[in-house]
């Protein structure tokens, strides 16, 4: 069996008591921790990487993995000396979040019969993953305009509800809907704004414009230092295709390796919506629509907008730097898990 610690979030929309009892049955008490808060988490990340635990599984959204690595990450730095190479361990993801990309890229939707057959299994199949870093914290997707709107959206509707129920209700894609075509969409149209924005090169890194011909998607390098300068609708950056709920929002994530697909939306936000299956499933390949693969950058707005990271609303910022973090991630390949 492999050493496998599961780190659940407790707050996770499908981290229900049938899902705890599921994984009490199929692994020893001691490999499953529950964090209620943050604090509980750093605790747990503790235990887990001082009891050397081969893998540590995710179990929540994109936001509790997110979580997780930078809390790994932080410790494994302060227990190491300043010029010990940093190592992360193996991780896995559970689908059991309101956000779940990163699940749909490894395979892992099989939930809990899937982590047993990893339990069991000989020997674990990996696929290595890219990772983005900004103000010392590691992710493998954000973005800032519409879509951080839309998060920020959500966030203030889940928390206008006043029961458990309501927000188990409205949890997930259901809520995303209410919040985006209730509240964004609508003040988009009333009042638009595509913020003005210049995304430049930093560092001497070579980067690539992304060119449709005939069919074809083909990475061209491009002297551009100023890649874009003007309105934009939402300008996003990402190491794995999906956003969650098998949105494909980044079709050439894993184009290059070593790079982020930077996409640049232009469309208005009645045009996203108009057009929604072709952006769903990343076919899109328009105008309206700029990719790029790079490895530094940065991002500045005429105004403070809003910012996420792995689908959580962050911020509001005036100007984000994103680049390519020195080490990347191992995650559990479920695939061939899948078809077992």
């Amino acid at each position: 069996m492999q050493s496998i610690a599961i780190l659940l979030n407790a707050n996770a929309r499908l981290v229900t008591d049938k899902v705890r009892r599921s994984l009490e049955r199929i692994i020893p008490r001691a490999s499953l921790f529950l964090s209620h808060t943050k604090e509980e988490a750093r605790d747990y990340v503790k235990h887990i990487v001082d009891n050397k635990f081969n893998v540590i599984f995710s179990g929540g959204g994109d936001g509790s993995f997110v979580n997780l690595i930078n809390l790994v990450r932080d410790y494994i730095s302060k227990k190491n000396t300043p010029q010990a190479a940093l190592t992360l361990p193996q991780f896995g993801v559970l689908k059991l979040g309101t956000g779940n990309g990163i699940s749909s890229f490894v395979g892992s939707s099989g939930g809990t019969k899937l982590l047993e057959r990893a339990l069991h299994a000989e020997h674990l199949d990996t696929m290595e993953m890219a990772l983005i870093e900004r103000d010392n914290r590691i992710f493998h997707f954000a973005g800032s305009g519409f879509d951080a709107r839309i998060a920020a959206d959500y966030q203030l509707f889940m928390n206008s509800l006043k029961t458990p129920a309501a927000r188990k209700q409205f949890s997930g894609l259901f809520g995303y809907f209410c919040a985006g075509l209730g509240k964004t969409v609508p003040e988009s149209v009333i009042r638009p704004d595509r913020g003005e924005v210049r995304i430049e090169l930093e560092g001497d890194s070579t980067a690539y414009h992304v060119a449709h011909r005939r069919g074809t998607d083909t990475p061209v390098e491009t002297q551009r230092q100023v890649l874009y300068s003007g309105p934009s609708t939402a300008v996003a950056v990402a190491t794995e295709p999906y956003y969650g709920y098998n949105v494909r929002a980044f079709p050439f994530a894993n184009l290059k390796e070593g790079y982020m697909n930077l996409r640049v939306l232009m469309a208005k936000p009645v045009s996203v919506v108009a057009n929604m299956g072709q952006y769903w499933n990343g076919s899109y390949r328009g105008k309206d629509v700029l990719d790029f693969l790079v490895k530094k950058i940065r991002v500045t707005y005429e105004k403070a907008t809003p910012m996420h990271i792995g689908g959580d609303f962050e911020q509001m910022a005036h100007s984000i730097t994103y680049r390519i973090f020195p080490q990347t991630c191992s995650l559990i390949d479920f695939h061939k898990l899948a078809h077992a």
